[in-house]
């Protein structure tokens, strides 16, 4: 991603209606989309000022890195500095964490007032890992052990999953203690639906990839699918039942461009359907068969969201095109296609239906959410932050 950089504490106006009336901080923010509108249907984007500040040296524009809305209405988006949220749709937002000190790079709230947050408190620093029960206005750090985790899984407030790039590590009480989990060798993503099922992606040098599956917890896993790569980079799996599953699998990155695959399963692995087979100029062929047709949002994967068996949508940003593309799934996989692309070159979805949705975009010159209530058919512009100069 590319930012401006600054060495000393940005301040920044957002013009945006003040969010009133929440007890704890407000959840997840507004989103995406396909025909692009202005805002509308009551939202007013120049309604009264709010100050933001950036953490120093995470650049002088403010852009948001996360978002999650818990219902169409409640959502939080964060980004460099600064956790924000609104009760209506995303027409109104009041900051809830606006200390300048939190570089915001994930948010997982189990409700409106608790869940859990990473975040950097300098540029370049490692992930920290805070917990909070009043909605993201007070952070208390949870102590990791020795490792500073790239990313967290949380199934509820006390059951969660840290993971390292090669390590998984498990929590059955909010943070207090952590134990390892036994993952296969080569193991690059793991994912699980229930403290039971698990899937994670591992590499085969020379030959391609392996998804495994474990239904004990990960004391043994078996291989539910083999794919070949001529390069072997890592992947993303997605789902939230354990009959259906999503994996991403990354081929060569260049000139701007990855190579991807899409795979998908509703039956718990016992057979699989290749959905994108994204081969590029700069990152060469895909992983598995190259086909035809099966071609996906341009850019590489940033993040996917899975509504059970009714929808899945796939987002991926591309810095030469300047575009988040966005792909969609409404038949549980039966097909997939890339329905809109929204200017930008960083875009992160959150979906709370399989028609409600929303988008945190981040280009050059500002960052904005839309919002979506038609499976992304049509997207509306809800607010943006502001632009410095």
């Amino acid at each position: 991603m590319r930012r401006n950089r600054l060495g000393a504490l940005g301040i920044l106006t957002l013009s945006a209606a003040l969010f009133t009336g929440i007890a704890a901080a407000p959840p997840p923010a507004s989103g995406a989309g396909a025909a692009l509108a202005q805002s509308s249907g009551g939202c007013r984007a120049d309604d009264n000022g709010l100050t933001l500040k950036t953490v120093p040296d995470t650049g002088d524009q403010a852009h948001f890195e996360s978002i999650q809305f818990l219902s169409p209405k409640i959502g939080r988006a964060a980004g460099n500095g600064f956790m924000i949220g609104t009760s209506d749709g995303g027409c109104s937002w009041q900051a809830i964490n606006n200390e300048g000190k939190y570089d915001f790079q994930d948010m997982q709230f189990q409700t409106n007032s608790t869940g859990y947050v990473m975040a950097k408190t300098k540029a370049g620093g490692p992930n920290l890992l805070f917990k909070t029960t009043d909605g993201g206005t007070t952070l208390t750090q949870v102590h990791t052990g020795a490792y500073a985790f790239d990313r967290v899984q949380f199934l509820s407030e006390d059951v969660g999953y840290g993971f390292s790039r090669t390590l998984t590590f498990k929590t059955a009480n909010g943070g207090q203690t952590w134990e390892k989990v036994t993952t296969p060798p080569n193991t690059r993503y793991v994912h699980f639906i229930n403290q039971n099922e698990g899937w994670v992606v591992t590499l085969v040098p020379g030959t391609g990839y392996e998804i495994k599956r474990t239904v004990n917890g990960g004391k043994t896993w078996a291989n539910m699918l083999s794919v070949k790569s001529a390069t072997v980079v890592g992947g993303q799996i997605y789902g939230t039942e354990e009959s259906n599953v999503w994996v991403v699998l990354y081929g060569d990155s260049g000139m701007s461009q990855t190579s991807y695959s899409l795979f998908h399963t509703s039956d718990a692995g016992a057979h699989w359907k290749q959905l994108v087979s994204n081969s590029t100029a700069g990152g060469g062929p895909a992983p598995g068969p190259e086909v035809a047709g099966l071609n996906g949002p341009t850019g590489s994967p940033e993040n996917m969201q899975v509504i059970g068996h009714e929808a899945a949508y796939l987002a991926a940003s591309s810095g030469a095109y300047e575009k988040v593309s966005i792909g969609r799934s409404l038949d549980n996989g039966k097909t997939f296609k890339t329905i809109t692309g929204i200017p930008g070159y960083a875009g992160k979805l959150s979906f709370t239906s399989a028609k409600d949705g929303f988008i945190a975009i981040t280009s050059l010159s500002y960052s904005a959410i839309y919002g979506t209530t038609d499976s992304g058919t049509t997207w509306t512009k809800k607010f943006s932050l502001p632009t410095v100069n």
